[in-house]
């Protein structure tokens, strides 16, 4: 028996086997025998065969798959594995071992395995997921679990843990939806109105009571009247400032979860920055020297948000650095993240220090820094962790006010969070303070 060019079964004379023909020709004899002796059994006899025809016909019409050379086979869950590979989010196939027998390129990038075959708690260790996953193998059970991983850089996620039956086995299909930009974006609304209105409130008062004055008292007074105009731009100005501040933050806020892919020349970037900072320092009598090597600093960034944590670490540094002094700008190539932090954040001796962002081992990684020093009175041992908060600021804490957001150093520690890099400070009374910032290197690329 085969198919036919429009699907339905036909009779093949030369596949009918030997048996058949000897079946059918006992049956011919039986038939001429029957009409020889008794001509009622023999009508009743081909009605009968007739009958069992039809019947035979009748069946072969609701037959779905043959069980000869026509059947088909099920496939192992292995064989699933196009289908996770055209999911757009990062998926997972699990066996009833809890053993990854399939899974998409998303799923590996994300979660850094390759090997296939392990068990799915070398990988996540998520107690929510591992409890979806055996209720689906156990109960055929549905569910949606969120959870937060805690790496360096904090992602939302959402996974779909649903059963599978394939055959006669039995999976559980795990589906991962980021939810980070959407979680940060509420988040970002909220910090930024809260942090807004708290810290415009003082010079929104300043200029409410400077108007009051104009208004009354120093209303016929010239010198009085120019003296508080001045200072209601000053705090026009800082309120400016830290509008631009807030929105510059919640943008590397909204994007911090996405590492980027550029490449950018670190030296040339400093460069750049040191030439357009150079004259607002000179008015300050401040020099700005930079020292780097004698070809490019390849690193993997974002040249804009690089460009932002010079120009935060080298005006810092300008605005602490008395009349007459030098600020030290330097670029260099540092080796592995232990090498690093000891060329770019451990060179004075008794100086204070703080690792105020350090990125996760990896192994064949390696980083380019920026270092920035001040010739600034220093800053104690006890304030360097608080440095890279929002809004907190070493003078406000003394008593001697300088101005200034409190944003610059909080907006380079999440620039280089999102880079995957690492932000060091080291201090010493009397001799002043250096910060450093490493990103990872390109190479040669």
């Amino acid at each position: 028996m085969a198919f036919n060019e429009t699907g339905a079964r036909r009779w093949r004379l030369e596949r009918i086997p030997a048996a058949a023909w000897a079946a059918a020709s006992l049956a011919a004899l039986a038939a001429l025998f029957a009409f020889a002796t008794d001509a009622s059994a023999a009508v009743l006899m081909l009605l009968a065969g007739a009958a069992c025809y039809w019947a035979l016909r009748e069946g072969r019409r609701f037959t779905i798959q043959s069980r000869a050379d026509d059947e088909i086979e099920l496939v192992g869950l292995a064989e699933l594995a196009p289908l996770l590979e055209a999911l757009p989010d990062p998926a997972l196939l699990i066996d009833a071992e809890s053993r990854i027998v399939s899974s998409n390129a998303a799923a590996r990038r994300q979660m850094q395995f390759e090997a296939r075959g392990q068990f799915l708690t070398s990988i996540l260790r998520h107690p929510d997921v591992l409890e979806a996953v055996q209720a689906a193998m156990r109960e055929g059970e549905t569910r949606a679990v969120e959870y937060e991983s805690a790496l360096q850089v904090e992602r939302h996620m959402r996974c779909y843990v649903a059963p599978m039956n394939w055959g006669s086995e039995r999976a559980a299909m795990l589906v991962f939806h980021d939810q980070t930009a959407r979680i940060s974006t509420e988040r970002m609304r909220a910090d930024f109105l809260a942090n807004a209105s708290h810290e415009l409130r003082t010079p929104l008062a300043s200029l409410t009571l400077l108007i009051e004055t104009l208004a009354g008292p120093a209303r016929e007074s010239a010198a009085d009247r120019d003296r508080f105009l001045a200072m209601m731009q000053v705090q026009a100005d800082r309120m400016r400032r830290l509008i631009d501040d807030l929105l510059s933050l919640s943008r590397i806020e909204l994007d911090e979860h996405v590492p980027p892919s550029d490449r950018a020349d670190f030296a040339a970037v400093a460069r750049e920055v040191i030439d357009a900072l150079a004259p607002v320092a000179a008015e300050r009598d401040v020099r700005i020297r930079l020292i780097e090597p004698a070809g490019p600093v390849r690193v993997v960034g974002e040249r804009f948000q690089l460009a932002q944590v010079v120009q935060n670490l080298v005006d810092n540094a300008a605005k602490y650095t008395p009349a007459g002094g030098e600020v030290v700008v330097e670029v260099a190539e540092g080796g592995d993240r232990e090498e690093t932090c000891l060329r770019a954040g451990r060179r004075w001796d008794n100086a204070g220090r703080v690792a105020i962002l350090t990125p996760a081992a990896a192994a064949n990684v390696s980083y380019a820094y920026v270092r920035v020093e001040d010739a600034g009175p220093g800053i104690e041992e006890h304030f360097l962790p608080r440095l890279a908060e929002r809004f907190f600021r070493v003078e406000r804490e003394l008593g001697n006010e300088r101005g200034g957001t409190g944003l610059g150093l909080a907006i380079v520690k999440h620039i280089i969070n999102r880079h995957r890099g690492g932000f060091l400070v080291e201090s010493r009374p009397g001799r002043g303070s250096a910060f450093a910032a490493y990103v990872e290197s390109a190479g040669e690329d």
